[in-house]
Formats: C-alpha cells, sequence, structure tokens
C-alpha cells in the first residue's frame, strides 16, 4: 500500500494517483457528457438513471475489473437531512463495508481535495482518498450509491467515487441521478461512444463534444 504526496505526481498520458491525479482530466477537452434519468415517476428516474450509468460505465470500461477512487466526506453527520441521506457519525468507509465494498487492502491512498478547482475555496477540505481495485459487482454498488445522493434512495454511503482505467486513462464519474461524466485524456478510447450513445448525449453540450470530437465522428 502507497501513500502518495504532492510530489509523486508526474503528467503522462496515463492516470497516476496522488492529490493531483484529476488535474489533467479536468483540463482534457475529450469530455462527454450524458442524461440519465428520462423522467416520470421517482421510482422510474432512479432506475432508468442506474441502467443507463451501467450501461455506459461498462462500455467505457471493457475490463473485467476496474480501480474505483473513492473519497470520503469530511464530517458528513453536518449534512443538512444527514441522517435520511445516510451520513451520520460513522465512518463513511464502513458504511461503504456494510452496503458490500471494501476498501481494504487499497492500491493507494492520499488526502486531497475532491475537484482540483477547490483548492482556493476557503470552505472546502481535504479529505481522504483511497483507489481499490473491485468487481463490476463492487462498481454497481458505487453507481447506485452515487446515484442516490440527490434523488433520495436509500441505502447510500457519504462517498464520492469515480471509476477509473489507468492505462487507457479514463474515468466514469456519474454525478447524481441526472447525468454521467466519462473523461479521456485522449480521444481514442471513448470515442466510439460518442456515436453509439448519441441519443443519451446532453443536448446543451453537443457543441463543445461535437468539436472535441470532430475526428472521430
Amino acid at each position: 500500500m502507497r501513500t502518495f504526496n504532492q510530489q509523486s505526481y508526474k503528467p503522462a498520458m496515463a492516470i497516476n494517483f496522488g492529490p493531483d491525479w484529476q488535474r489533467e482530466l479536468w483540463a482534457s477537452p475529450y469530455r462527454l457528457r450524458f442524461k440519465l434519468h428520462q423522467g416520470g415517476s421517482y421510482v422510474n428516474m432512479f432506475t432508468s438513471a442506474y441502467d443507463r450509468a451501467r450501461c455506459l460505465a461498462r462500455a467505457a470500461l471493457p475490463s473485467e475489473q476496474v480501480i474505483a477512487v473513492i473519497a470520503d466526506y469530511p464530517n458528513p453527520s453536518v449534512v443538512i437531512r444527514a441522517r435520511w441521506r445516510g451520513r451520520t457519525l460513522r465512518a463513511a468507509y464502513d458504511v461503504l463495508g456494510d452496503m458490500g465494498v471494501p476498501t481494504t487492502p487499497w492500491e493507494a491512498t492520499w488526502m486531497g481535495y475532491t475537484y482540483p478547482d477547490q483548492e482556493g475555496d476557503p470552505e472546502a477540505r481535504p479529505c481522504e482518498h483511497r483507489a481499490v481495485s473491485v468487481t463490476w459487482d463492487h462498481a454497481d454498488i458505487l453507481l447506485w450509491t452515487q446515484i442516490a445522493h440527490d434523488i433520495g434512495v436509500t441505502p447510500q454511503a457519504p462517498v464520492l467515487s469515480k471509476l477509473v482505467d489507468l492505462e487507457r486513462g479514463v474515468t466514469v464519474y456519474a454525478c447524481d441521478d441526472r447525468g454521467m461524466d466519462i473523461t479521456a485524456l485522449s480521444p481514442d478510447p471513448i470515442a466510439e461512444l460518442h456515436t453509439r450513445f448519441d441519443t443519451w448525449l446532453l443536448d446543451h453540450d453537443r457543441p463543445r463534444m461535437s468539436e472535441a470530437f470532430a475526428v472521430k465522428a
């Protein structure tokens, strides 16, 4: 098990774990944004979002096992309606473990912000990140809890997670029940998804995506 500091990060065309692991991805133009739920009843909104998220994740990460980067939320008990959201005084990773996702042993761990642009935010706090090798059964639980955060489905764990392909430089992030981002350091690993799932793309972001993937469209 390894613990990283700022000096361990080296820019590359593959993902390197550490506090700056998302910086190049954050700046990458190769981001596909998908709509998840299709409206309807409360139950249908959740189930349609979950079904789409699982389909997209498997298309983006064609491997039997993937890496999940999981960050705990500092002080989850102070969140509004914390108990209803499953956020209590218990450690976030313990709650996630009860849901079926073990986070030990880990591939790497570090302290850092959940998003690169939080460094200048006085209210943002670094949190513990763990990179864990997971099966697709585990990944499905992580997708569940991401989608459940805002819509209020339980159980859910007070964590933020992304699924990662280190070598291909791809991340999958279900923001909530409304949308999912699939980001890559280069266009090749995800260009096919731009056309394959065209009807699921967020309409307001189509011009940017069409420009970014023009040579692959």
